[in-house]
């Protein structure tokens, strides 16, 4: 018997390889013969760098950086030398988590960081960059990752924008991008993001966003403006909408910056990972597909790695298993799209800080219970 074995992290207790691990370990419990290959995954948030090191046997790199208030910071990468690429999740930089919530101030927080991490990786000569966007305490549409990299932004008079002042965009008039290193263009950047909101609007990186980063109902509309007039200048250098295409506002709206002056390109997350882990060559052949993560809902089916699993594994007629800490509203919809099962792996009553310091072991004891139950009635998987 194959078994492809694919999780997510189990938030705050487990990585993707240790979930992995587990559930191999409990697999060969019951089942001493079954082939396990073990991938772990995620779907572009946090724990895709770790993830793809452990799947693709990278490393992790540190580096000297900013964070979002221009405070400095080690951040880290993920470096595949194989295969020339780099994994980064702008997190790691301009975090929100790394700023206390008395302390966030859009007005002053700037994308310098993530300009620093590129800046760092292109030392490496790099072939192909895929970019966790997401989770940022930034709204100044990438500006300060782009003057980080080499542009210039000005005003009518000739004086340039602080990247520590994304409301001054509203005076930007003139774009130079000659500074920008041209090895850039021969990089193939793909963005891991699931958010579709353009730069600008009522669906917009100001408004949509905003609010959670310490934007006042007042302020959402200023922002917007300056966001409006930058979006002008990247989408006159692109020479194309890029401010209104999915995903521009992700991160504040980096993602924008990102299309227009690097030419990334924007896709689903998971979608990124599934392709660069080699899941699809991994479920050839399988007789059952293993995944979870720490929680899953009716959500989990908008782009959350274990929706994205089951996919993979249905294109190749596998039937998938899931388990999660936590079945959450609405977990029941998931059965009519493709799951065979979802099995909670909490075992008996208690608080959440006991549940997290026994995930793993209620984990191996659920995966260990699922192979002793399918064992016994002599289950064909198929």
């Amino acid at each position: 018997m194959k078994i492809v074995i694919a999780p997510d992290s189990f938030k705050e207790t487990m990585s993707a390889q240790i979930v992995a691990q587990t559930m191999e370990d409990a697999v060969h419990e019951v089942w001493k013969d079954a082939q396990c290959v073990c991938v772990p995954m995620a779907d572009g948030g946090e724990g895709t760098t770790q993830s793809l090191v452990d799947a693709l046997n990278g490393e992790i790199r540190c580096v000297e950086v900013v964070d979002a208030l221009g405070r400095p910071r080690t951040s880290f990468f993920g470096w595949i030398d194989k295969e020339k690429l780099a994994v980064l999740e702008v997190a790691q930089a301009i975090g929100i988590e790394h700023i206390y919530p008395q302390d966030r101030n859009p007005t002053r927080s700037s994308t310098v960081g993530v300009g620093m991490m590129l800046n760092a990786i292109s030392e490496l000569k790099p072939k192909k960059i895929i970019v966790g966007l997401g989770g940022s305490a930034t709204n100044d549409g990438g500006w300060g990752m782009c003057h980080e990299l080499g542009l210039k932004l000005s005003d009518a008079q000739g004086k340039e924008i602080d990247p520590f002042e994304p409301l001054s965009l509203a005076n930007a008039r003139n774009l130079d991008a000659s500074g920008i290193d041209p090895s850039w263009y021969s990089v193939d950047i793909i963005l891991a993001c699931d958010v579709n909101n353009p730069l600008c609007g009522d669906k917009g990186a100001s408004a949509v966003f905003g609010p959670q980063k310490g934007l006042g109902s007042k302020e959402i509309a200023v922002f917007d403006h300056a966001l409006k007039t930058w979006g002008d200048l990247l989408d006159c250098y692109a020479n194309q909408a890029i401010s209104t295409c999915s995903g521009a506002g992700a991160a504040g709206g980096l993602g924008a910056a990102f299309m227009a002056v690097l030419q990334a390109t924007n896709r689903a997350g998971v979608d990124v990972v599934i392709e660069a882990v080699g899941l699809d060559e991994a479920l050839e052949g399988a007789d059952l597909a293993l995944t979870g993560e720490g929680g899953m809902d009716f959500q989990t089916k908008f782009g959350k790695t274990p929706w994205g699993v089951m996919l993979a594994a249905r294109r190749h007629a596998v039937p998938t298993i899931a388990f999660a800490g936590k079945l959450g509203y609405g977990v029941e919809s998931l059965y009519d799209d493709g799951f065979a099962a979802i099995i909670p792996t909490v075992r008996k009553v208690s608080d959440l800080e006991t549940a997290l310091k026994d995930a793993r072991p209620s984990l191996f004891e659920a995966v260990k219970m699922m192979c002793k139950i399918m064992d016994a009635r002599n289950l064909d998987v198929r």
